[in-house]
This record gives C-alpha cells, structure tokens and sequence, in this order.
C-alpha cells in the first residue's frame, strides 16, 4: 500500500513526464531556447494549418469539408491552453510546490490529518488513471478506425482527414508519410491534453484537500473551546492550544482564498478556450455522425464531450468544497470565543461569504448551471446546422 506522499509522487510525475514529452518545460528551470517548447509550437501551428488547407481544398464538397474540421477545435483549443501554460511557468510551479510542502510533506503517517491526506493522495492517483485511460482509449478507436474501414469496406482511409499539400496519399510512399506525421500529432496533442487536463484535476483535488484540512483544525478547536478547561479558563494548556489552533486556522483559510484566486486566474482563459472549442467540434462531429458513416468521429465526438464535461465537474467539486467550509465556519461555536476573536472571526465569514473557484474569463462560474446553459445552446446550434445542410 503507497503512503500519501509515494500517492503524489506518483501523480505528480505524470504531470512532470508529460511536460517533458511536450518540451512545455514547466517544472524546468533552463534558460534559452527550449527545443522542446519550439518543437511542439511548430507542430501545433502546422496542424491548424494542415486542416485549414484541407478544408480550403474540399471547399465545394460540405461532406468533405466537414470531416477535414473533426478536429480543429481540438487543435485550437489545445493551442491556447498550451500557450497559456508555458507563458505562466512560476504561478505553476508555485501552487504546485506548496502543495507538496504544505500538506504531503507536512502531514505525514503519524499525524491526526494523516487519513485526510491519505484519501486525497489516492483520489488523485486514481483520477490521473482514468484519464489517462480514457483519452488513450479514445486514441486507440481512432487510430484502429482505417483498419476497420480496409477490413469492411477494402478502403485506405488516414487517421484523420488531413492532407499533406503536394503529397499524394493515395500512393503507398505517401500515405505512410501522412500516416506517421499524423501520428506524431496525435502523441503531442494527446499529452497536451492530458498534461492540461490533469494538471486541472491535480489543482482542484488538492484544493479540496486544503478545504478539509481547515475543517478538520475547526473541529479540533470546537472541541477544544468546549472542553472545561477553556470554559473556566483555569487551563493555561488549553489556552496556548486554542490560540494556536485559531491562528492556524486563520492562515490556513487565507491560504486558501489565495490559492482558489491564484487558479483561478491562471484557468479563466483556458476554461474559455475549452467551452468555445468544444461546443463547436462536438457540433461538428454530430453533424459527421448524422451525415456520414466515419466512425472515428465517435472516439472524437466522446472525447471531446468527456473534455467539456471534466472542467465542469471539476468546477463543481470546488463549489462544492467552497460551500462546505462555508457551512462548517456557520456551525462553529464562534460565541466561546472571548471580544478579540469573535471580531476576527466575523472577518473570516465575511470573506468566506465571497464567490471562489473557477470562472469562464470571468464572465460566469463553471458549475452544472452553466454546463446546463452551455448544452442547450449546443443542441440550437446543432439544429441550426442540420437544417442548414438539409
């Protein structure tokens, strides 16, 4: 059985091996050019650019044309979240490295908050396999789709509907060179994404780690203020443990509100990118559903719903957590409190009482509302769309 910390080393070195396999250089203090970095930009560039001249080229077919776009949105969003990675590295590597030292360093086996620590440690490790796990899954359709479609059909189909200019793919030479450029598409955009995504679900896992942690210090210091030592204040031991419980508490919900802000800021454009992109891919995989017969749209059009719908389970988790610690500073016993605390703790619920967690560029929150909204808008433009091709 892995410890809390053995947990988290494992997940966060996902993250750290992803970073490296896509040169984003995030947990790399180097200076210069990273190739890396420049490798995967190009190959980003090149990829929206391929499919913007394959739609170019099957203009006059809307069929074609379709099928070309399968996966532009992925790449435009992908685009975005990488590029807001690499241009905030320190804010990255802040959150994560207090993290570490802050709960998984801290706490460890023998401590009271051990078993809070221990069940996050494993939710995260847990959470980074299903991920992993279904994006590659979803890959895995994709790429055995030309197989499917040789053995069934007897046709030579790409993964994915994107042509090489001046290179004929209908000939043997040629469609391995597609193949294969495609392929390394596909390994970059695919550890783009799961580096983003996990790294998403690593903040907020351990975001909800921190709410629980000052849950269980407020339940601590309940109990302590209504022990009869601090009732009849005949105990200077009780005394030192209550201030120093309070005082822990207050910087701990001050760390907090940092880090929901600090995350959020760092997320606000990436949550907009992924709503805008996704709603029209998974447009137009419907549409590729419905009007023809590409089956790798399928493996396309779930992995990009699965997408969508992860940033706003994770927004809800927050929201959640966030509600939670509110409802726990409402039940505490705040009046066995002497004059001084009681005003700090008034302090402390005002800005408990203040919205946190994860925003779309600022404009509304991601929660199952917006989720809600944002899928009724998607079935509209669908409908708009079909009865347009019709």
């Amino acid at each position: 059985m892995y410890t809390a910390i053995e947990f988290y080393n494992a997940s966060f070195n996902r993250l750290k091996l992803s970073s490296r396999l896509i040169g984003a250089g995030l947990w790399e203090k180097q200076e210069g050019i990273l190739w890396g970095r420049v490798a995967s930009v190009m190959q980003i560039v090149l990829f929206l650019t391929l499919h913007a001249w394959t739609g170019y080229k099957y203009r006059y077919d809307a069929l074609q044309m379709l099928e070309t776009q399968s996966l532009i949105c992925t790449g435009a969003a992908l685009m975005i979240k990488y590029f807001t990675m690499i241009r905030n590295p320190a804010p990255v590597r802040e959150l994560s490295g207090n993290i570490e030292t802050q709960m998984y360093t801290k706490y460890q086996e023998m401590s009271p908050e051990y078993p809070v620590v221990l069940k996050y440690g494993r939710v995260l490790y847990i959470a980074g396999h299903i991920m992993i796990g279904g994006y590659f899954g979803s890959l895995f359709i994709i790429w055995i789709n030309p197989l499917i479609m040789y053995f069934k059909e007897g046709r030579v189909m790409l993964l994915f509907f994107c042509e090489i200019p001046y290179v004929d793919w209908t000939v043997m030479k040629g469609y391995w060179t597609t193949v294969i450029l495609q392929l390394f598409f596909y390994i970059t955009g695919t550890c783009g994404l799961i580096l983003v995504d996990y790294l998403c679900a690593y903040f907020t896992i351990n975001g909800s780690l921190y709410v629980d942690i000052l849950r269980f210090h407020l339940d601590e210091l309940s109990e302590l203020l209504a022990s009869p030592g601090y009732q009849t204040r005949n105990s200077p031991e009780i005394m030192a443990k209550v201030s120093r419980k309070w005082r822990m508490c207050l910087v701990e919900h001050q760390r907090i509100v940092e880090y929901y802000d600090n995350f959020s800021d760092l997320w606000s454009m990436i949550n907009l990118a992924q709503v805008g992109c996704s709603v029209f891919g998974i447009c137009i995989n419907m549409l590729i559903i419905f009007l023809t017969d590409w089956y790798a749209a399928y493996a396309i059009l779930f992995a990009l719903f699965i997408d969508l719908s992860v940033h706003f389970v994770l927004g809800a988790i927050i929201e959640r957590k966030v509600d939670d610690l509110h409802i726990s500073l409402m039940h505490f016993p705040w009046y066995l409190m002497d004059d001084r605390r009681q005003k700090e703790y008034k302090l402390l619920l005002l800005r408990a009482q203040q919205p946190s967690g994860m925003s779309i560029a600022g404009l509304t929150p991601v929660n199952y509302e917006t989720y809600t909204q944002i899928m009724k808008m998607l079935y509209q433009l669908f409908a708009l769309a079909m009865n347009f091709l019709k």
